[in-house]
């Protein structure tokens, strides 16, 4: 099955699987897809162990490493100078069919929504993707 998508990253079929498992990454990878092994959650010293048994396992075929996209990256462009801001335009990109299929999704499996965090009103899963602090994110990508 080829596409563009497969052009571009040299792979075989269309499948992207984004896990912070090595041996998922790898498995992918040599199976025609791209493994893309999530990177925050290793030192730099780990993931080059990671990184090295990757390489030692996919056959030569490609793979991917997710890595953290600073907040200071983004709003350069857009003049975004904090998480609130960055969150209501990136919630603003997903059109409202989006978010009507993925809550039917979760509510078909039993799923409950997540509660709102009380103390500052916000969406819990705003603050799951944006609620990095310098504190936290700067030691796992120096």
């Amino acid at each position: 099955m080829q596409n563009r998508l497969c052009e571009m990253f040299g792979i075989e079929f269309p499948i992207f699987a984004f896990t912070h498992c090595r041996d998922v990454a790898a498995a992918v990878s040599r199976a025609g897809g791209l493994g893309v092994l999530g990177a925050l959650a290793f030192s730099p010293d780990q993931l080059e162990i990671e990184l090295n048994w990757i390489d030692e396992h996919v056959e030569g075929k490609p793979y991917g490493v997710d890595v953290v996209m600073p907040v200071k990256s983004v709003d350069r462009e857009q003049g975004l100078s904090d998480t609130k801001d960055l969150s209501s335009q990136l919630y603003g990109m997903i059109s409202k069919a989006h978010w009507d299929y993925a809550d039917k999704i979760l509510a078909d499996a039993g799923i409950p929504p997540l509660p709102e965090d009380e103390e500052s009103g916000s969406d819990p899963l705003s603050q799951g993707v944006l609620g990095w602090t310098e504190a936290t994110g700067s030691p796992l990508i120096d």
